[in-house]
């Protein structure tokens, strides 16, 4: 049986700059602070991760340091052994902030909804909240 797939593309504005922003990304203790939730990250190409209270996890594809980080993702909520790659590429912004853009690939058909909002949740709100306050912190 075949599997109905769906992409979700995001982008997001974030006010740090691209190397602060990939940093907290494969940083499993600044992971951890901003997302309220443990994180086991091997940052280098092929190591693994377990994200957000080992909710999701997988390993590293490709890792462009400072620019681009690519996974293969699974979620316990998805169909066993099923992996979707997301790709999370980061750009300087004319401010000097980061233009975060995610292509997450291959989710299937009746998850692309809650994973959509999850993003948005669980990564990037917290992520601008975080950068936000560790802003107020140092000035």
């Amino acid at each position: 049986m075949m599997l109905r797939t769906a992409n979700i593309f995001q982008v997001v504005q974030i006010k740090a700059r691209p190397s602060d922003v990939y940093n907290l990304l494969l940083d499993q203790q600044k992971h951890a602070a901003f997302t309220q939730k443990s994180a086991t990250i091997d940052p280098v190409e092929g190591g693994e991760f377990a994200f957000c209270n080992n909710g999701h996890k997988g390993y590293f594809l490709r890792l462009i340091k400072h620019k681009r980080i690519v996974l293969a993702w699974t979620h316990r909520k998805l169909p066993r052994n099923h992996f979707t790659t997301v790709d999370i590429r980061l750009e300087k912004t004319e401010d000097g902030g980061t233009r975060l853009s995610l292509n997450h690939l291959g989710v299937p058909e009746s998850h692309d909804g809650w994973l959509t909002d999850a993003w948005r949740k669980t990564y990037w709100e917290p992520l601008e909240n975080y950068v936000e306050e560790e802003a107020l912190q140092e000035a």
